[in-house]
């Protein structure tokens, strides 16, 4: 399939994004990939992050790539995911799909 052929879709999440909400959270993501060939992923500035969502989203991530599908996030980390991300360590020798997909560098996202 051509990149011109591919149909972006998106999925906005609600504000809470820590251990308390995560599983609500993981269905619909699940749902969303299953669905969809290609998925940007919408946060607001202010969500509420833990490394529950981090997590997540890394497991989403495994889990479309083993589809043969896309995921990203429409913008890149910023806020209280930045900060979660920063904390954990996530952000000390990143790969460069990892900063292509947290932080949109290294290409085109």
């Amino acid at each position: 399939m051509t990149a011109s052929n591919v149909k972006e879709d998106y999925l906005c999440l609600p504000d809470n994004l820590t251990v308390r909400a995560i599983t609500t959270v993981q269905q619909e993501v699940l749902r969303f990939i299953d669905k969809n060939q290609s998925i940007a992923i919408e946060l607001s500035d202010d969500c509420q992050v833990d490394i529950s969502f981090i997590q997540l989203m890394e497991a989403a991530r495994i889990y479309a790539g083993t589809a043969g599908k896309r995921i990203a996030l429409k913008k890149p980390a910023s806020g209280p995911m930045l900060d979660v991300l920063q904390r954990s360590g996530f952000l000390e020798g990143l790969s460069a799909e990892d900063a292509k997909f947290w932080l949109h560098q290294g290409g085109i996202q």
